[in-house]
């Protein structure tokens, strides 16, 4: 099978994307951490970015490494309105900062080749190695050339407040989960990414640090608005190469599938938004009658409503749709 060739930077900056550059990003986020609250369109809407490349991964459903790399450059640019890659970083972060990544290893893991991409960009802009870190609950790595999870061996530990000290010693922090259903909350993406940041959480919610699943965990945003994760929090990043649309806790490969996309923005719940569309797209295309998400995902509303951590309205939310259309669901 002959594949089409990734859309190259280049030929992205000159125009080829769907939705164009046209808005830049204000700098608040930068200098105060709100991003969700500072960053939006002309219009005052929530930017969420969508890049979808047809030919980011190959026909045994693994990523092609400079693709995803192009296509994260491509969809920084949009989302800042930048014109080249060292302009969009310094919109999230300077060099002299510590930059901790909030990745995922469950059920679907970020995959290495955005983890990879996204720290060496951190490390172009001249963030030491050392500085740049990467974890999921108690293991990690440091430098990029730890980004891969098989080749984690740093354990960050927690505070006494059981909250990871990967969010304590950073100044700066990056959201980067996979896209999954998931059987306790509906949806895993820019919200629930949080539970592996803190430890003495369970199930069943007893004695826990805090008590987040109950009710399909509608309590989910008390995670993000942790004073700490809300104030250093300036990017999410989700890895919707290929999405879980059902199942878990064991994934069932008749619903994976390769959507090829990132989804990007500053506002986790207009990206969870955007995320839940894509999800129940999918879902829908599989059963034609309707297979609404299960349990229903109460938390993302609840982020907006009771810890006012961004937008859930999709008529204050722009979505940005850039390159292959196909299913895209939005």
């Amino acid at each position: 099978m002959k594949h089409k060739q990734p859309v190259t930077r280049r030929e992205f900056i000159r125009g080829s994307a769907c939705g164009g550059l046209g808005v830049a990003l204000g700098m608040a986020a930068r200098q105060t951490g709100a991003a969700a609250e500072n960053q939006s369109t002309s219009s005052g809407k929530s930017l969420v970015v969508v890049i979808r490349d047809e030919a980011v991964m190959d026909e045994q459903h693994h990523p092609r490494k400079e693709a995803v790399k192009e296509l994260m450059q491509n969809g920084l640019l949009s989302l800042t309105g930048q014109k080249s890659m060292g302009d969009a970083w310094k919109m999230f972060v300077s060099p002299a900062n510590s930059v901790a990544i909030k990745g995922n290893v469950m059920m679907t893991p970020t995959h290495p080749e955005l983890t990879s991409a996204i720290m060496q960009g951190i490390h172009d802009l001249g963030v030491a190695a050392d500085k740049i870190r990467i974890w999921d609950r108690n293991q990690g790595g440091i430098g990029p050339e730890k980004a891969d999870h098989r080749m984690w061996d740093w354990q960050p530990g927690f505070g006494e407040d059981h909250v990871s000290l990967a969010v304590a010693e950073a100044d700066v922090l990056l959201n980067v989960p996979g896209l999954k259903s998931h059987w306790l909350s509906g949806i895993g993406a820019a919200l629930k990414n949080w539970c592996g940041a803190v430890n003495g959480i369970n199930v069943r919610d007893q004695d826990a640090s805090f008590s987040i699943h109950g009710d399909s965990c509608a309590d989910m945003g008390i995670l993000n608005a942790i004073p700490a994760i809300r104030e250093k929090t300036r990017l999410v990043i989700v890895d919707a190469l290929r999405p879980l649309c059902s199942g878990g806790p064991q994934v069932d490969p008749r619903y994976l599938w390769d959507y090829n996309g990132l989804v990007l923005g500053t506002d986790p719940v207009a990206v969870d938004m955007v995320c839940l569309k894509i999800l129940q797209g999918k879902r829908d295309q599989l059963r034609p009658g309707g297979w609404p998400l299960s349990p229903p995902p109460k938390h993302v509303a609840v982020a907006a409503e009771k810890y006012h951590l961004g937008v859930h309205d999709l008529n204050r939310i722009e979505i940005r749709k850039i390159g292959w259309e196909q299913d895209c669901f939005l």
